[in-house]
C-alpha cells in the first residue's frame, strides 16, 4: 500500500506541474507590442502612360498593406514615413498568432498528457470490491 501512495503523489506531483503555462509560453501574448493584421510589400504597376517611364519596364512602385476584412481583401498604401512601423507591427501579428497556434496544439498535447495521467491516479486509487 506504502508503494501505490508514493507513486500516486508522484503522480499527482506530474499533473500539477500541468496546471500553468510556463512565463515563456505568454511571453508574446503580454509583451503590449501593437499588432497590425495584414502584408506589407511593394506593389509594382504601370500607369499605360505611353511617355511615362513604365512604358519602359520601369514600374511605379507603391508600399501597401493588405489584409482580409470580413472576407474581402483591403489593400491601404502606406506613407513613407511609417513604412517601417507598420512593418514591425505586421510581424508582431504573425509572431502572435504563431505562438497562439503553438499554445493551441501544445495544449492540446498538454491535454492528452493530463488525461492519461488523470487515468493513472484513477486506477491507482480504485479498490477492487
Amino acid at each position: 500500500m506504502q508503494i501505490r501512495k508514493q507513486g500516486l503523489s508522484r503522480l499527482r506531483q506530474k499533473l500539477a506541474v500541468f496546471q500553468h503555462p510556463a512565463p515563456e509560453e505568454l511571453g508574446t501574448f503580454l509583451s503590449g507590442h501593437p499588432l497590425i493584421k495584414g502584408t506589407v510589400y511593394t506593389l509594382r504597376r504601370k500607369c499605360f502612360k505611353a511617355s511615362c517611364r513604365c512604358a519602359r519596364g520601369e514600374r511605379h512602385e507603391t508600399v501597401v498593406l493588405t489584409a482580409s476584412i470580413n472576407g474581402k481583401t483591403r489593400l491601404w498604401t502606406i506613407p513613407a514615413d511609417r513604412i517601417k512601423e507598420i512593418r514591425q507591427q505586421a510581424q508582431n501579428y504573425r509572431r502572435f498568432r504563431q505562438a497562439r497556434a503553438c499554445l493551441v496544439k501544445e495544449g492540446a498535447q498538454r491535454q492528452a498528457a493530463m488525461l492519461r495521467l488523470i487515468d493513472a491516479i484513477e486506477k491507482a486509487c480504485t479498490v477492487q470490491p
